[in-house]
């Protein structure tokens, strides 16, 4: 593992660390309300429908299904080493699901937010976001380095994961499933996990062995 990588996981470990103190601190901190504010504010139009379709793909049944899609698709065009690896999503999951009982950071409510989608669990850091990050993650780096893959597929499952990616956040601000911090530690430990991830799938691709996290999947 070079300097940078490892520069890497120190300044996502700091931040991780950090963030987690704040909100232990800080269950409910001006920062949140104002962002949730901001974002739930109407501007003439009403994205609901839009932000419960850009959640609908963490949603547990989705999740499942999408993973099992994937890895079917990776597995009939003879791609065994990728179709392992998304399977690597269910540890992230698992892991992010501890994390929540761990930290137990309540989820906002109708006395600080508008509340249109309602959980029992606990909110730090948000599922959603870091199953975006590692599962459209990963499928957006294949749909890059994978050039025998045909230019269409590239550009339309591309295209999607960055979007997921990019607006899952917004989404679960929105609907008043989780705080702003709640999401930023998901990109965090998201982007954390899928760098494990992608660095495993180089050397595995290069040196042909099993390697890190991903090892017991293959």
């Amino acid at each position: 593992m070079n300097k940078r990588l490892l520069a890497f996981y120190a300044l996502i470990a700091v931040s991780i660390i950090g963030l987690t103190f704040f909100v232990e601190n800080y269950p409910i901190s001006n920062f949140d309300l104002r962002m949730t504010q901001e974002i739930q504010e109407q501007r003439g139009w009403d994205p609901t429908l839009l932000m419960k379709f850009i959640s609908s793909f963490g949603n547990d049944v989705v999740a499942a299904v999408s993973i099992i899609i994937a890895s079917l698709f990776f597995y009939l065009t003879s791609r065994r080493r990728e179709a392992c690896f998304i399977f690597a999503v269910l540890l992230a999951d698992l892991l992010n699901t501890l994390i929540k009982l761990l930290i137990h950071r309540p989820r906002p409510t109708l006395a600080d937010a508008k509340v249109l989608l309602s959980f029992t669990e606990t909110g730090f850091p948000s599922g959603h976001v870091v199953h975006y990050v590692v599962f459209f993650g990963f499928l957006l780096a294949v749909m890059i380095v994978d050039k025998t893959i045909s230019l269409s597929w590239r550009i339309v499952v591309g295209g999607l994961s960055s979007f997921l990616i990019l607006t899952v956040s917004l989404s679960r601000i929105y609907l008043g499933a989780h705080w702003a911090t709640d999401v930023i530690g998901g990109y965090l430990f998201g982007f954390a996990y899928l760098g494990i991830i992608l660095n495993d799938y180089h050397h595995r691709k290069v040196s042909g062995t099993s390697l890190g996290v991903t090892a017991i999947l293959a």
